[in-house]
């Protein structure tokens, strides 16, 4: 039996880019794979949130990013500990705004893409847990 996330690993990553087959960014990724697994998705996509077209982009913004505190009525709950399909916040590297996303997949385990990498699985474990901003859960994905 083939574990349902394995079909969205070794996708190319693009900034801004919402196609997996030409490259897609981490919250467009996340984004995907709640409509494909649960045919329900936000609609806002990465560029509704940031307009920084160049892929340094996480370096030349300091707006919050992805979520706000009007989330609840786009469809988001924050939540404290994870679960299959959660969107996990991370700032990763010196910066003051969520500059990452990932996807909660099971067993401490995250799916995600970024800059320079193809999507993969990753651990979540003390290095991602240290800059994480925010579990979020989408509507239609409570259990």
């Amino acid at each position: 039996m083939e574990v349902w996330y394995k079909k969205y690993v070794g996708l190319p990553f693009k900034h801004l880019g919402n196609d997996p087959k030409t490259g897609i960014d981490c919250f467009n990724l996340c984004r995907y794979i709640l409509q494909k697994e649960t045919d329900s998705a936000p609609p806002n996509t990465t560029d509704h949130y940031c307009k920084i077209v160049d892929d340094d982009w996480y370096n030349k913004t300091n707006e919050r990013l992805f979520l706000d505190n009007a989330t609840k009525e786009k469809g988001w709950h924050k939540v404290k500990h994870p679960s299959v399909f959660d969107l996990i916040l991370m700032r990763l590297g010196s910066t003051n705004t969520d500059n990452h996303c990932a996807m909660y997949i099971d067993n401490n385990k995250i799916l995600h893409t970024m800059e320079g990498y193809a999507s993969w699985v990753a651990p979540y474990g003390r290095y991602y847990k240290q800059y994480t901003t925010g579990i979020w859960k989408w509507k239609n994905t409570d259990n």
